[in-house]
């Protein structure tokens, strides 16, 4: 789980300097004031409307790892047998974690689309000077940086799958373990019926 966790801050991270700078890039402020967008379509602030994403992918990845630190702070990793402490952790980690990876992934889709609601044609034809200064090499061709990929928004859903996986797994562990005890308590039970001393 704390694997987990770590995978979901550093998409976070990567989000930040991956899709967020290839956004700023694109959306370069100095060059896009003659911008305008269509109606019902985002311009260049979309780079700064987006910011409450980032901050939300970064807060729910350091959740889901203090999440998982309190799984070994109630050493449910190595307990022979669970107290209520344990349950309460498992459950707090599991459900805490598939909840936030579902709420992410719904707004991942919505900023996804938000994306692609981009009026880069606006952004292509405010660019044209600009073109021409690079094809004549007065200028970087970073002036004219664009990208209309959505890979950074895809791997947001694989990375919350993941989670959703193994918080999968770690409902399965407790069950597991559940059982374990049942049967071991009436193993014990069974051998103090015939006498027999519990090891």
């Amino acid at each position: 789980m704390i694997l987990a966790g770590a995978l979901a801050l550093v998409y976070a991270f990567a989000y930040a300097t991956g899709s967020l700078a290839e956004l700023s890039k694109t959306l370069n402020s100095d060059r896009t004031s003659s911008w305008q967008a269509a109606e019902g379509k985002y311009d260049a602030t979309f780079y700064f409307t987006i910011q409450g994403f980032n901050d939300a992918l970064m807060y729910c990845g350091v959740a889901m790892i203090l999440l998982a630190v309190v799984l070994y702070i109630t050493h449910t990793q190595k307990r022979r047998n669970y107290y209520i402490s344990n349950y309460v952790a498992t459950g707090a980690c599991a459900l805490g974690n598939i909840v936030t990876s579902i709420v992410l992934m719904a707004m991942n889709a919505f900023w996804k689309s938000e994306f692609l609601n981009l009026d880069f044609a606006a952004w292509d034809k405010s660019m044209e000077y600009y073109k021409e200064l690079v094809e004549e090499g007065l200028m970087s061709p970073d002036v004219i940086h664009y990208s209309e990929s959505t890979l950074w928004f895809d791997l947001g859903f694989a990375v919350y799958s993941v989670v959703i996986v193994a918080s999968l797994l770690l409902i399965f562990n407790l069950v597991w373990k559940i059982m374990l005890m049942k049967g071991e308590k009436k193993l014990l039970n069974g051998v103090n019926l015939v006498g027999g001393e519990a090891v």
